[in-house]
């Protein structure tokens, strides 16, 4: 591979976090999602859709893209490539889940997207600094993520109730059961089952391998209630 190509889509790393290039991406996606929300607000409601289904495809794209550029460049790892991370298997499910509008689902992927991406994105897992192509795609699904979560709470309504907390977790530990197999066919580490991110992450302190798996359990439970807390007094302001 020419070594001009290196910097956007070969094997580099150098991602700082807490840097200009971890703030911005943040900024930019805060004021871009900001006036989406502000621009769809006037819109009818199949504008409404339509605008959250494209920008969900977009996510969706992003994932897969990059799978066939590693397969382009013969340089594709079935340890590594595969789109099993929760978030990139999130950005390919949101399509569907709104182009069936369903709604019920929804509960399962609030909680989802902001106790798993969220911590992906104060904490990013990340070692391709800017302007590589990873780089770019991992901002864009991530903090695309969630913006579509308070784009389906503000815009489309979508509700979230006490039992999608276990709708959530029994999901999780299904998706969680999915990537052991998945692990132990590839000998991957897909939803971080075999071992914990390279980066410090909020794993670090809930104990080696395979105990970070069942003492997780509690923080998430924790996280899903924490978490549960605004958008269910939200909800009920929308009513008063």
């Amino acid at each position: 591979m020419d070594a001009d190509w290196d910097q956007f889509i070969g094997q580099v790393s150098g991602f700082e976090r807490f840097t200009l290039e971890h703030w911005l991406p943040l900024i930019i996606w805060m004021v871009c999602t900001y006036y989406w929300i502000q621009w769809a607000k006037n819109k009818d409601l199949i504008r409404k859709h339509r605008s959250a289904f494209w920008f969900s495809m977009s996510l969706a794209f992003a994932v897969i893209l990059w799978m066939i550029l590693r397969f382009v460049l013969e340089k594709f790892d079935i340890k590594e490539d595969l789109p099993f991370h929760l978030c990139n298997i999130l950005a390919i499910i949101f399509p569907i889940a709104l182009y069936f509008q369903m709604k019920w689902f929804f509960g399962i992927l609030y909680f989802w997207v902001l106790v798993g991406t969220l911590q992906a994105v104060i904490t990013p897992d990340l070692k391709e600094p800017f302007p590589h192509f990873v780089y770019f795609r991992y901002w864009w699904v991530h903090c695309g993520l969630i913006s579509l979560i308070l784009y389906g709470l503000i815009i489309l309504k979508w509700r979230v109730e006490a039992k999608d907390i276990g709708n959530a977790i029994i999901g999780t530990n299904v998706y969680l059961f999915f990537s052991l197999l998945i692990n132990w066919i590839t000998g991957g580490n897909y939803f971080f089952t075999m071992r914990k991110p390279d980066s410090a992450t909020l794993l670090d302190y809930l104990g080696p391998w395979p105990w970070y798996l069942i003492t997780g359990q509690l923080v998430m439970l924790i996280f899903f209630i924490v978490y549960f807390i605004p958008v269910w007094y939200y909800q009920k302001k929308l009513k008063a």
